[in-house]
């Protein structure tokens, strides 16, 4: 009969019913989500500066526009620069929601190679291939 002490047999036990180290996969969370952090933090900033630069703009162009016509001026030289601004608004901000949109998915994508490299490296820990021995 074997001679195997009573802690190594629980040891080989629990290997077995949990083959993940606790401790690795905590390491591995918390790397996770120490880089998913920092990730929507940069790409939260670059938003708030986005629509900060946005809303400059937007100011100066409103006090151009609620500026009262000049004495004299052709009312229709006035309604057609009135038009004209309202078509740079509109480009403006067709241009921010296609950057903000851009800015999210690149996130997006970002956090799910993040997870997937995460995953990655959880499997090849917990698979008997990565190194992992038992005592007999």
């Amino acid at each position: 009969m074997l001679d195997i002490p009573q802690a190594e047999t629980k040891t080989i036990q629990a290997e077995a019913q949990f083959p993940v180290n606790l401790v690795e996969a905590q390491e591995r969370g918390a790397e996770l989500f120490t880089l998913a952090s920092e990730l929507i933090v940069k790409t939260a900033r670059a938003i708030w500066e986005s629509q900060s630069e946005l809303l400059r703009l937007e100011t100066e162009q409103a006090a151009k526009a609620f500026a009262p016509p000049t004495i004299g001026e052709d009312p229709g030289t006035t309604m057609s620069a009135y038009c004209f601004q309202a078509h740079e608004q509109t480009d403006r901000m067709i241009a921010q929601m296609r950057r903000v949109n851009d800015l999210l998915r690149d996130c997006g994508w970002q956090l799910f190679a993040i997870y997937a490299e995460s995953l990655r490296q959880g499997a090849k820990q917990a698979s008997p291939s990565a190194g992992r021995t038992t005592k007999p």
